[in-house]
């Protein structure tokens, strides 16, 4: 996907504002003791004027309100967004547009032939959800406050809807959330979404026998899917029941992730370099890697969807860890080609990673 347009840009009465509104965010996350908490919801209205109003643009600084209709398909990007890239919202914005591109029933094509036959997809039933864990497994809160990122994480929300109102053909105006978890494992936080109240419907739809919360689909990088298939997280399966289907020998790693890995697609970005191979070998050891850990009952490696950035192979790189090294540096011509527009104005604004400059 091309650079996306100009997005509104931030002020520092703006900024001030974002940041009052998630430390509050925060403060009433934690003494909640909840897992899971969708903070806001940004939409197109937030972003770009409607041409026959005059008015200003609404602020999407509120609690938002329940879809009132069954939301079939959530697109789930979790990341620690220190700060939120273009690589992010590329994997954002290739999979919304995969989807409509490609009619599908409830899922990403697997690395197997046999997907399922193809339905149209209906848009007004999918949203986008920004995740952030506030007890993440490998990194640890620093350089900038959480509150800091999810103001960058707005930021990137505006990016990505101004965008997909770019691309030719046009696309429909999703909602797109800003989430908070206390989970710092994929499978948690995949069980916290399924529980979350938000997301669920209004009722079960008793015909059909659907389910009522939406079908899962996470956007990783192949260093996540790695790590989510590494059994040293999955030492003990901490009291839960095996689930059924399942033999009675099944790892805790097999009870543990089949919950996710029934509900939920994985769409990976890959990663080729040194320690993982090329795209062959990372698709084969999708294919044999996770295929075995599933075990005999289950199919895991159908649940994975492996896909090639668009910014294709001899691409500058582009990191958070860049972006934060060129944010140290004031060096605004390299970070204009690391984050969007509108994380861009406000990085400068704010400049959250000045102080770790040392």
């Amino acid at each position: 996907m091309p650079r996306p347009p100009e997005s509104p840009v931030s002020t520092d009465m703006t900024v001030a504002a974002e940041i009052a509104f998630f430390s509050q965010a925060l403060a009433g996350f934690a003494k909640s003791k909840a897992k899971l908490k969708v903070v806001c919801s940004v939409g197109r209205r937030h972003v770009m004027p409607s041409p026959s109003s005059a008015s200003p643009l609404p602020s999407p600084l509120v609690a938002p309100a329940r879809q009132r209709s069954q939301i079939h398909h959530l697109v789930i990007l979790d990341s620690s967004f220190n700060p939120p890239t273009l690589a992010h919202m590329r994997m954002a914005t290739e999979a919304l547009l995969f989807l409509r591109n490609r009619p599908a029933t409830h899922n990403f094509p697997s690395t197997s032939p046999s997907s399922s036959p193809a339905t149209p997809l209906d848009f007004t039933s999918t949203r986008l959800l920004l995740l952030l864990s506030v007890n993440n497994a490998e990194k640890a809160p620093k350089p900038a406050a959480f509150e800091e990122r999810l103001a960058l994480m707005l930021a990137m929300a505006r990016d990505t809807h101004t965008a997909l109102a770019s691309v030719d053909g046009g696309y429909p105006d999703i909602p797109i959330d800003i989430g908070l978890t206390s989970e710092p494992f994929f499978h948690d936080k995949s069980n916290a979404i399924a529980a979350e109240p938000f997301y669920a419907s209004a009722g079960p739809s008793a015909a059909s026998g659907t389910s009522t919360t939406p079908h899962q689909h996470f956007l990783l990088g192949f260093d996540t899917l790695v790590r989510i298939f590494d059994p040293k997280y999955y030492k003990t399966a901490g009291g839960k029941a095996i689930p059924e289907g399942l033999p009675s020998t099944a790892t805790p790693m097999q009870i543990l992730l089949t919950p996710l890995m029934r509900r939920a697609r994985l769409r990976v970005t890959t990663r080729p370099n040194s320690d993982w191979g090329d795209e062959e070998n990372q698709l084969e050891w999708v294919e044999s890697h996770a295929g075995a850990l599933g075990g005999p009952t289950e199919s895991w490696s159908d649940k994975v969807f492996l896909c090639t950035s668009s910014t294709g192979t001899g691409a500058p790189p582009v990191s958070s860890t860049l972006a934060r090294e060129a944010s140290q540096a004031h060096d605004t011509v390299r970070l204009q080609a690391l984050v969007g527009p509108a994380v861009l104005s406000w990085l400068l604004q704010r400049l959250p990673y000045k102080s770790s400059a040392k």
